[in-house]
């Protein structure tokens, strides 16, 4: 676990140790005698890069008819720059598919596997230039060739394993299969046969593959002609090979975009006088130029990226639950119709001595929960209450009611005039709680009851992240689950509900739920 914990820092530990063998005062100098004009232009180099990048993913997306805009496309690409700049690896970067989710309203499972995909293809391309890169380079270091071929192997059969084959699917579904995963078994398989269904094929890969290819070779072109601003001068051939190389070895997870195991592998390369014509080359010219190359290509636009993150994480936290929304709302909850079911055994519980019950199901929704006390309580007049009229119209598609538009604060009934009311999940969204539980008291008869089920505030912000990714693998659209979770921002604890309950005069008869549960629940009678 100690080393799990420390492989991360290896690369920036390796860095540490560079600078301390290096004159400080020399590589100022490097920087003092660079041409300004010449340094701003290089900060456009990852432009056309990025263009070009973004036509290839383009082609990934059409393939699996992930329809995104080429500007998205972009901004996406600027996200996946920053979150893969704050992680090892920069493995963040596939927090991209989250954002594409939501995006163009996909599975996330779906998503997910055209980031694997395309972050394999660009690898594979690297990989195969490394690879040619060992070949040129064997006379010095043999091993290289071995190590490059190794990992080439290893990665095409890890993703033809995993992604492409058949026995990793049945691999897979039998180990969902143990106990430690029973319940969410259902979900993952589902996203599991999403994942896999969408992959593109191999003939959809050829021309992306093609484009990542052109796509190193122009990065490493450019490269080639900024190096010239620190003096490293060498072989056109053998430069782009070294970097090739050292792009391998700073891909592995074990720094922050590679610094330290980068500067170490060009140190190392560039000192070599077989390949730079008995030129010498310092340490300081060395490290100062990978310096300037992570500025221009990764810095700089990763610092772009912790913008357009801000601006789309805002975007996608303020979403308006529109018609389109409610009926994604309606069609993913119709997949958890016990949810309901258990809440309506309750109801029956405390209604089951009255003739004709009158039941609110305040908070009505698309009117699942009325749907099932149809079904187990069919004599009760079952009236809904929602503010929302689009919720309204499902309701009344799904279900027998009377409904009507109100809300907890103003509800549309006489004194006295109702049996149970019952909601599930509303609390969070009233506008002023105590106002809603005097509305209440004033409708329910003598002896009724209130039926609350409630979102808990003390609930694990870990666990609640994870629930939102499962919906999302669950084929949920973003809105919904960001719906779900907003929920939690204004949600309340056992303690502050069972105190709403008896300041408004009712007496608690049952209460479900720990500390530590997503939910709760509490029974009052009047």
């Amino acid at each position: 676990m100690r080393l799990k914990k420390l492989l991360p820092v290896v690369g920036v530990i390796l860095f540490v140790f560079i600078l301390s063998q290096l004159d400080f005062a020399k590589i100022m100098n490097i920087f003092s005698q660079l041409n300004p004009l010449y340094v701003l232009l290089s900060f456009f180099v990852f432009v056309p890069l990025l263009l070009l990048v973004n036509i290839e993913w383009q082609l990934l997306l059409k393939r699996q008819k992930i329809h995104v805009s080429y500007w998205y496309s972009i901004k996406n690409f600027f996200i996946g720059y920053f979150y893969g700049f704050i992680t090892p690896g920069g493995l963040g970067a596939y927090t991209r598919s989250l954002y594409l989710s939501k995006e163009s309203d996909e599975p996330l499972a779906k998503c997910l596997s055209n980031i694997v995909t395309f972050n394999t293809i660009e690898y594979l391309a690297l990989l195969s230039l490394g690879f040619i890169g060992a070949v040129f380079l064997i006379q010095v270091y043999p091993f290289l060739f071995i190590v490059i071929l190794t990992v080439v192997v290893l990665v095409l059969s890890v993703y033809i394993f995993f992604v492409k084959s058949n026995q990793s699917q049945r691999f897979l579904q039998k180990l969902i299969e143990h106990p430690l995963f029973s319940k969410t078994a259902e979900r993952l398989k589902d996203s599991l046969e999403s994942f896999h269904k969408d992959v593109p094929n191999f003939k959809d890969a050829i021309l992306p593959f093609s484009l990542s290819i052109t796509g190193w070779i122009l990065k490493y072109v450019m490269l080639f002609f900024i190096a010239r601003l620190f003096n490293v001068s060498i072989p056109f051939h053998f430069f782009i090979f070294i970097i090739a190389v050292a792009d391998v070895i700073a891909s592995i997870p074990i720094s922050i975009y590679g610094i330290g195991t980068r500067e170490a592998a060009l140190i190392t390369m560039f000192s070599v006088p077989y390949f730079t014509n008995d030129l010498l080359i310092s340490a300081e010219q060395v490290v100062s130029l990978s310096l300037f190359w992570f500025v221009i290509i990764w810095l700089t636009p990763s610092v772009i990226g912790a913008f357009v993150t801000l601006y789309e994480t805002k975007k996608m936290s303020s979403f308006k639950f529109d018609e389109k929304d409610c009926k994604q709302f309606d069609r993913y909850m119709q997949k958890y119709q016990y949810l309901y079911r258990n809440l309506v055994d309750i109801v029956n519980r405390y209604v089951k001595t009255s003739t004709h019950p009158v039941i609110v199901d305040l908070g009505v929704g698309p009117g699942l929960l009325s749907k099932e006390m149809n079904k187990k309580i069919p004599d009760a007049r079952i009236i809904g209450i929602d503010p929302s009229e689009q919720m309204i119209s499902l309701a009344n598609k799904n279900a027998n009611i009377d409904s009507r538009i109100g809300s907890s604060e103003q509800l549309p009934l006489e004194d006295e005039s109702v049996d149970v009311v019952v909601t599930r999940y509303t609390l969070t969204y009233w506008k002023n709680p105590n106002q809603g539980f005097q509305e209440i008291s004033r409708v329910i008869k003598p002896n009724g009851v209130f039926i609350i089920e409630a979102l808990n505030k003390d609930f694990s912000k870990l666990r609640l992240f994870l629930i939102k990714l499962q919906m999302l693998f669950k084929n949920s659209s973003f809105s919904v689950a960001q719906y779900h979770i907003d929920a939690y921002k204004t949600a309340f604890s056992i303690k502050s509900v069972v105190e709403l309950f008896e300041k408004n005069g009712f007496t608690i008869v049952q209460s479900r739920g720990n500390t530590n549960d997503w939910m709760f629940l509490v029974v009052g009678k009047k």
